[in-house]
């Protein structure tokens, strides 16, 4: 008696489909580097125009008031004299001086309309 023949059906084998998967996990292992180095350099990027801007709100406030934002300073304090310039007493600080020359005019009215209506703000 003769055997019946067996049709193969055609497919991957397990040994072909982890040589693909491992030449797969090789390439994506050399990829890694180069996509990390280009987000560093994405990241470098975005860090010197941030700097940028706040270098050129600087000269823009400059230009306008003739001096640079102060930190907030309470010169009224004991020990600290006699008061001083009108600007050190405001109550802001450099960076929320700075907000409209950042292209941030809208959270700067925000924020300081509502410390004004609750008299926070002098």
């Amino acid at each position: 008696m003769s055997r019946p023949k067996r049709s193969r059906k055609p497919g991957f084998t397990l040994i072909e489909l982890l040589v693909v998967i491992a030449i797969n996990a090789i390439l994506i292992a050399l990829l890694l580097p180069a996509v990390q180095q280009a987000r560093e350099a994405a990241r470098r990027t975005q860090c010197r125009n941030n700097m940028k801007q706040l270098g050129l709100a600087f000269w823009n406030y400059h230009d306008t008031h003739n001096t640079y934002p102060v930190n907030f300073a309470d010169r009224n304090a004991a020990g600290l004299g006699a008061g001083g310039p009108a600007i050190a007493n405001t109550g802001r600080s450099w960076l929320s001086m700075s907000l409209p020359y950042l292209d941030q005019a809208p959270l700067y009215n925000s924020a300081f309309s509502t410390l004004k209506r609750t008299g926070a703000l002098n």
